[in-house]
Parts: structure tokens; sequence; C-alpha cells
């Protein structure tokens, strides 16, 4: 094992004494390292371990089966290597007793454990997320319903509902209750997060916005800028003063640098605000000016700075005593929000309860009151106690750990400081699942190298050897990379020691890995990109050009290419109609929105008229789907007939045998539905139609099968839920549509070009990317919301100028769009290099 490592691996499997982080960039051996540890602790000469001493949490449910396969390979090994080992023959016995799973996974199997010390039924079990949203819908509308009926008694939700709903109705309130108590449950103790929200709108005793925590902010951030254009004035006003010609331009600079160091200099909100009143002065060049290029550079750098200062000062463009009157304003608003988000957590809990149900969230927290205390004072008796029982937890994708599942593990391993965590910060993609990157930056930043650590502290690793790319991918992640990240853009500054070398010689493929295309479009841009990428995609499935294989090259298959997009559900459909106009088979990986698809928006559809037959849209959907397979000519012979009524009153009136057969079934179909419960009536529906059958006979339909079972799923949930009838149950349909209703589709396909989504791709690999759509703009519809959280800067709310009509965001809520804007960047950088360049890629090649 040991003679098959790096210095960098063998330092990360054998190397003890204390918590230890190990930053292993995409391709470095990762999972190798972690199996490869584990088996050092089984061989381990003067103490050798058993293999279910240890812990190992992984990411997924699919990961810990492959993490399970990987270690009883490496076991299989060692016993053939010593046939007479019956430590390691015990071992491979033993795996099946190991916890492998998920940290969801380990926290039920704790709380059925210790279920007498807590609250909960020992029988309970996991609601997945579709059972969840149902629950929250039936306690939002009970929960809303009574606090309109006591409206004239709380002063605080009638000033939440006045001011923050939005539209003529209210529709949008329980999406931000949900948003916060979603925001809240991140934190160690919910509760008092919102409490602090709360206190912290309190001004009383602030005289000047710059003394809050938004107003910090924003000043900071302001500074930090006009710092960064200091430099750049700077480096044009030392050049032009030694260019001829150039003496006025280079005085002009002088001045707006005095202008710009004065602003850094400022504290006070008003002072500052009144220094953004910047004067750029008239920049002129001698019309035989001596540099050109210098001359444009000086404009550029100018007019950069000008445009990011007239940006900010609209931030600032409020007197203080406004911005606190502001802050105030809303007080009354948050506390009905806080009020009715407490209210529907105790709610909601209480429902659960009564079905004997845990969700996600609750299996982290009530893990913490096992390992924390309820008042999450420290790690208790009995954390010890199960922390005892490990030689080491091993903790795999570590960068996407949110506050909560940190501290499960901190808890367990305080006493001996036996975790050891693998991750990447580059990876770090799932924000928008509250994933918190900081956690891996704080470790990583205060860590000392592994080789130097003192016994009882923690210490970090940094694997760099990349084993799945060639040297062509990886200079051009280290090229984006040391240009793109820096600690305020990424979290980290990527130098030599972040960088990625090549650990394994790959053979030429004779082309360039790496391929950057702009193309020139008009209005329709993604159908033109969607087509350009599939005639290069034609080009290279022509059998000339190859990739990597096991065998050495070979050349490029359909299923050798992925697509990658940002955001498939938008523009997905544009590349695959591409692809098949092309006579390229491809298939839609990642998740998959059920009621978008055929075979269910017509059962869907088929739903709706059982319910109400007066509705032409779904009317139409069913007539003319492949159940009933009736023509336009057809449909447009009854409208003529009579153009004012409804298609359903004009079939009634005709004679035609095809639609009085129709009817026939339709009747059945709703006299039926009267008597039987929402299952039944389905079952029934597929029995009368075929509908099962007509879409498995199609190329597909082994994925249009799953579909409509998982539909009917979705149904046998809502009708244990108390939803036994089809109108309710349209009611939740139309609730889940604006979510969407989604099961996992193919990942891939033999034969077939994959078209996914980044973040549904992270664990794939592909010879060849395309990564696409990387002219769009950064997706800041979230900051947008009406209301926005942060753990730092708390809740953000709008205010009302009720008199003038008028909304605009508070202090607050400016302070945390800025901070989620800088998130969101970082978030998307690593997105796109990271995983377009490097984490798919086995053998092959880039295509932007």
């Amino acid at each position: 094992m040991a003679e098959t490592l790096t210095p960098q691996q063998k330092e990360a499997v054998f190397n003890r004494g204390g918590n230890l982080l190990v930053s292993a960039a995409a391709g470095s051996g990762k999972t190798k390292v972690l199996v490869d540890r584990l088996l050092s602790y089984l061989k381990d000469p003067v103490r050798p371990a058993n293999i279910d001493d240890f812990l190992l949490i992984t990411y997924t449910k699919a990961a810990a089966s492959e993490l399970r396969g990987k270690i009883a390979a490496k076991l299989t090994e060692a016993v053939a290597a010593e046939p007479e080992n019956r430590h390691m023959q015990q071992q491979l016995q033993r795996l099946y007793l190991t916890k492998i799973s998920t940290v969801h996974a380990f926290c039920g199997d704790l709380l059925r454990e210790y279920a007498y010390r807590l609250d909960i039924s020992g029988d309970f079990r996991v609601a997945d997320e579709t059972e969840c949203q149902q629950l929250q819908d039936r306690v939002m509308e009970e929960l809303l319903e009574e606090a309109y009926v006591k409206i004239d008694e709380d002063p605080y939700f009638r000033a939440f509902i006045d001011t923050q709903g939005l539209g003529r109705d209210d529709r949008q309130i329980p999406e931000l209750i949900l948003k916060v108590y979603n925001s809240a449950r991140c934190h160690l103790h919910p509760d008092q997060w919102l409490d602090w929200c709360l206190s912290s709108g309190n001004t009383e005793g602030i005289r000047d916005a710059s003394d809050t925590i938004w107003g910090s902010y924003l000043i900071e951030e302001l500074k930090q800028y006009a710092a960064l254009q200091i430099r750049s004035i700077e480096t044009c006003a030392r050049k032009a003063e030694i260019t001829d010609g150039m003496e006025k331009p280079a005085v002009l600079l002088r001045d707006t640098l005095a202008q710009l160091k004065s602003l850094i200099a400022m504290n006070g909100w008003d002072e500052i605000r009144s220094g953004l009143n910047i004067d750029f002065g008239r920049l002129t060049f001698p019309k035989k000016c001596g540099d050109p290029l210098l001359a444009e550079q000086i404009k550029s750098v100018r007019n950069a700075c000008k445009k990011g200062l007239e940006k900010r000062s609209r931030r600032f463009a409020d007197e203080s005593k406004q911005i606190l009157q502001d802050i105030c304003s809303v007080t009354d608003s948050a506390h009905g929000l806080v009020d009715l988000v407490k209210k529907f957590s105790a709610a909601y809990d209480k429902m659960k309860r009564g079905y004997r149900i845990l969700d996600f969230g609750d299996l982290e927290h009530r893990t913490l009151d096992l390992l924390l205390g309820k008042n999450r004072g420290g790690p208790t008796a009995l954390a010890g106690e199960i922390g005892e029982r490990f030689r080491e937890v091993m903790v795999d994708e570590y960068q996407d750990s949110n506050a909560v599942q940190d501290a499960i593990f901190s808890a367990i391993t305080h006493k001996r400081n036996n975790c050891f965590m693998v991750g990447d910060v580059k990876q770090s993609i799932y924000q928008f699942r509250l994933a918190d990157p900081d956690i891996f930056l704080d470790k990583y930043h205060r860590y000392g190298h592994a080789s130097e650590a003192a016994d009882g502290f923690g210490r970090k690793v940094m694997l760099s050897s990349n084993f799945r790319s060639g040297g062509g991918v990886i200079s051009a992640v280290n090229d984006v990379f040391s240009a793109c990240m820096s600690p305020k853009v990424g979290g980290l500054r990527y130098g030599a020691e972040e960088a990625l070398y090549e650990g394994l010689p790959h053979e030429p493929i004779g082309e360039p890995e790496v391929e950057l295309y702009g193309i020139t479009v008009g209005e329709d841009t993604y159908a033109e990109e969607a087509a350009f990428v599939s005639e290069r995609i034609c080009a290279l499935t022509d059998g000339k050009h190859m990739v990597r294989g096991s065998n050495g090259l070979r050349p490029i298959i359909p299923e050798d290419i992925v697509v990658l997009l940002r955001s498939p559900g938008s523009v997905g459909n544009d590349f695959r109609r591409a692809l098949e106009d092309r006579g390229i088979p491809c298939v839609m990986g990642g998740s998959l929105d059920l009621l978008q698809t055929e075979e269910v928006s017509v059962l869907h559809a088929l739903l709706q008229i059982i319910d109400n037959p007066l509705q032409d849209i779904p009317m139409i959907a069913v007539l003319t789907s492949r159940l009933f397979c009736f023509r336009a000519d057809e449909l447009a012979e009854l409208r003529a007939d009579n153009k004012k009524c409804d298609i359903y009153t004009s079939m009634k009136a005709s004679e035609n045998a095809k639609v009085q057969d129709f009817l026939a079934l339709l009747y059945e179909l709703r006299s039926a539905s009267r008597m039987l419960k929402l299952t039944e009536i389905i079952s029934y529906v597929f029995l009368r139609t075929g509908i099962d059958s007509i879409y498995a006979s199609m190329s597909d339909g082994a994925q249009r099968t799953e579909n409509l079972q998982a539909f009917c799923r979705f149904a046998g949930t809502s009708e244990a839920n108390g939803i036994a009838d089809i109108p309710r149950f349209l009611e939740q349909l139309d609730s889940a549509s604006e979510r969407g209703l989604t099961v996992q589709g193919d990942e891939s396909a033999e034969g077939a070009v994959t078209i996914m989504s980044i973040h549904k791709s992270k664990g794939l690999e592909f010879p060849v990317v395309f990564l696409c759509g990387l002219s769009r703009e950064f997706n800041r519809e979230s900051m947008r919301a009406a209301v926005l959280c942060d753990k730092e800067l708390g809740i953000g709310l709008s205010c009302v100028d009720a008199a003038n009509r008028i909304r605009y965001p508070s202090l607050v809520k400016t302070a945390i769009a800025i901070k989620m804007q800088h998130e969101s960047v970082s978030e998307e950088m690593r997105q796109n290099i990271i995983f377009g360049l490097l984490t798919k890629l086995t053998n092959g090649c880039i295509k932007y």
C-alpha cells in the first residue's frame, strides 16, 4: 500500500495525533487515501483496529454504498496477500457492522438508540421531501387561517401582512415563512438566532448607521473597493508621469487618488456619504499622445472607478438619521414574521409527532439535543460515551457540511481529537442547500501542516497531484484559478501550494485538450449555441478524434460526451432538439420535473377533466395525447359546430362514434371517482386507458414507466396524509408545480450524449465535456427576494412608504444582498471552473 502513495498521500494516510484536514483536489486520490488510511489502522502491528471501530460519513447513500464496495475490494486483496492472517479475515466479516453512512442515517441510528432520552417515538420513520412539503402546506394553511381570524389582536402580524405581503393576495407569505424557518434551522439554536435577529434591529442608543453591523459591512465593502481602485489608478499615474505629453492626465489622476484616500480615512455614515461625491475632473489627452495604449488604459480604469463608485453611492443615498428610522420602521414586521416562523415550527413539530415522523432537519437537531444538550452548552457525557466507540471519525466531502453537521462531528470527537476530514473548498457548490464552505476554510487557515503540528493540535495535508486528467487540462485549471481565486473570491489564494500537478504522464491525444469557442449569435442565443454544439459533437464522433481508453487511444463515441448547463430545465430542451435533429441520441440526466414529462402531464390533465370536464386546456391535452389520438382536424370540426361553448359541450352534441366512446369512458371514470379513494381511481384510470402500457412501449419506456410510478407513489403519500379525493389532490399538485415535482433521471445511457446540470454532475466522469451557457449573467434572483437571510447579518425586509406607495430595501436587506452577491460570485466560479474543467474529465478534453 505505502509504496504506491505519493509523499502527500502517505502523510494523509499515516499521520496521527490530532484532527486531520485533507484538502484533496479533484482527481488527487481522495477515496484511495481514505480507504488506505482505514486499512493502515487495521494493519497496525502494535494496536490493530477492528473495522467497525470507525465511523465513515459520506454525502449520499450512493457514495456510502460505493465506499463500502471499495473497502471490501481492498480487504479481499489484503486477505489474498496474507491468507493466514485471521485478523484481516475477521475484518471482512465485520465490514457490514461498520457504520458507513450519510450523516442523516447516522443521526437516525443514534436517535433510535436513545429515543427514550428525548420526546420522540422509538419507531419513528424519516419523511421524504415530498411528504414534508405536504405536511408543511397543511400546517401553513391552518396557521394563516388562525392568524387572520385574530388579526385585530395581533399588531405584529398585521404590520407584516400590510408591508411584506406582495401582490393582490398573500400567496407569497408561506414561502417567506418557510425561507426564514429553513435558514434558522442551519443554526445550532434556531430560536436564539431568530431572537438575535429581532434584538439586532433595536437601534435605541445608536447615533450613526455606521455603528450597526450592516452599516459597518457596507462601509468596509466600499473601502475595500476604493483600495483596489487606488492601486489601479496609482499604476496609471506613475506611468503617465514618465510619459511625454501625459502631464495633465497625471495631475488629474493624482487628484482623484487624494480624494479616494481621503474617502478611505472617513468613518461616519454621513461623512462617507459626502465623501463619495468625488470630482473626477475632465480627462483630456494631447493630439499627439506619446502612448495611445496607456491613454486607453487610463480611460478604462477611470471609467470603471466612476461606475463602481456611482453604483455604491446609491447605497449611501439616505442620511444616517433616515437609515436608522427605516430600520425601526420594519421592527414590527420582523416581529410578525418571526412569530409566524416560531408558531409554524411548533405546529409542524406537533403534526410530525402525531405521524411519528422526523424530517432531515429533525435528525440533525435532535442529535444535537443528545450531544450538546437542548441549550447547546457543550458536549454532554453521552457525546463522550458515543465518541469512545470510534477509533476515528472519517468525514468525506467535508466542504459541503453545515454548522449543525460540523457541531455533531465536533461533539463526538472533542475528547480524542480523532476527526479525519476530506474535502476541497473549490468543489463547494451547494450553498443553495445551505452548505457552509467557511467551515472548511476556517480549519484550512488555522491548521498547520501535518509534518509540523504538535500532538493534539489540528493539522492539514494538501493533495495536489492529479491522476485523472491530462497535462493540458491541469494547466488550464491552474491558469484560470490563479487568475480568479482570492481570499475574497473563492475563499483562498490559489498559489503554488494549491496548484495542481500531473500525477501520471498521459498519452497525448493529438489535439488541444481544452478549447474555448466564442460564437456570434442572433436573437435565439441558446438554440444557436445548441446548434453549434451539436455540429461540434458530430465532428468529434466521426471516428478521427480520440480519447484515452484502458488500452490506449480510441475514437470518441456519444456516451463519452456530456453537455453541462447551469439550468438544464430552462435551456436543456434546446440542446436535446439540436442533437436529435442531427440524429444524435441524448438523455437528460439529473433531476426531472414529473409534471413536465409527457406521460405525467397527460395523467394530470385526465384527472383535471375527471374533476371538471369544462376545462378546455386539459381536455385538449387529453384528446390529442397518445391515449386517444384525436387529430387537429377532428378538434376543428368539433369547434366549428359550436364556437361559443367549451369543448366538452361541443362533444356532447356530436354524433361522432370516436367522440361518443371517449365521453362514455369519461363518464365511467367520473362516476368511479365518487366512490373510490385517490389511489384507487388512479389505478382504475390505468386499467381503463392502458396509459402505462402505451408509454412503456416507447423507446424510452422504462423511464416513462418509472415516472408514472413515481407519480403514483406521490399520490399514495398524499392519501396517507389525508388527501383522499381528486379535488384536494389537484390543489396540492398546483402547489407542487411551483416548486417542481422532481425525481432522479438517468445519469447516462449507452450510445447517448448526456445533458445535465453542473450540480447533478458531481461525482460523475466523462471523457469529453461541453461546458455551455457561459455567456449567461449570474443568477441574482435570490438577492431580489422579498426577505433575505444571512447567518451573520440576520433577516432583511423591505421598507414601505405608504404615502408615496413605494417599497425599498432597508439597510439590513441591502447589506445582506451585497454579501449574497459576493458569495454567489465565488459559488459560480467554483461551479464553472472546477466542474467544467476538471471534475468530470477522465481521459479527454473540454469544449467551452
